[in-house]
């Protein structure tokens, strides 16, 4: 027999629900984060900006890095440090700007990217493969919305000075 999860059997309440999906979005991170760390060479975050540095034709600097992961240039420099340790990138002064530092990768970090974009078909196929072709559009159509969503909330923290910190 299936095993129920709680957030499979709870109420029907629209107030409920938000509190669910705020909430499951960090606990599906946090879960997500915890089984990719557990079973690849590199952690998470790690691997995001390197699939990040994927989208740019030029090695990115890290400001451009930490706008596309919606975080902090230091927590990019963290990451990117960590990789350069590890060999996959280095981090060179950009051409363009010299106080700008950039992440270029080395032949180690081509080689686990090309390994991992092949796996990423079935990486993906097992994290859909309860999702319907029809529903895995709707939720890419409800992710957009959540990220503006997020817009909102950033607007409605500066606006009102975010929670109280005691």
């Amino acid at each position: 027999m299936e095993e129920k999860h709680t957030y499979d059997t709870q109420g029907t309440d629209l107030r409920w629900k938000r509190n669910l999906l705020f909430a499951g979005v960090f606990i599906q991170e946090n879960k997500l984060h915890a089984v990719y760390d557990r079973y690849n060479e590199m952690s998470c975050k790690q691997w995001l900006l390197m699939a990040v540095c994927n989208a740019f034709d030029e090695p990115p600097d890290l400001s451009k890095i930490a706008e596309v992961m919606g975080c902090s240039r230091q927590n990019v420099k963290k990451l990117a440090l960590a990789l350069e340790r590890d060999g996959y990138i280095t981090l060179e002064k950009s051409a363009k700007d010299a106080r700008a530092l950039c992440i270029k990768k080395t032949s180690k970090g081509l080689r686990f990217s090309k390994e991992s974009s092949e796996l990423g078909s079935k990486v993906h196929e097992a994290m859909f493969q309860e999702f319907t072709e029809e529903e895995i559009s709707q939720y890419y159509e409800l992710s957009k919305k959540l990220m503006h969503g997020i817009d909102h909330l950033e607007r409605f923290f500066k606006e009102n000075g975010g929670l109280e910190k005691k």
